[in-house]
């Protein structure tokens, strides 16, 4: 083997995918499932900010039921 050819023996099994154009493409890489989301969105801002009220009626009604049980 010369020098140069030396250099571009990279793998002698390489994974490429083929397709209709002449470049050989890597197939992507599998998606990390434990990658977070970078923020909430709109919706799941809405919700959260609901949620934070909804102790309220919560409250008024274990209220209620113990003014009827002590009644």
């Amino acid at each position: 083997m010369s020098e140069n050819e030396r250099e571009r023996l990279v793998d002698s099994n390489p994974e490429v995918l083929e397709g209709e154009d002449e470049i050989p493409r890597e197939p992507a890489p599998p998606i990390d499932p434990y990658t977070p989301e970078p923020g909430p969105r709109p919706g799941d801002e809405r919700a959260f900010n609901v949620l934070r009220w909804a102790w309220v009626p919560l409250l008024i009604a274990a209220f209620l039921v113990l003014i009827a049980i002590f009644r």
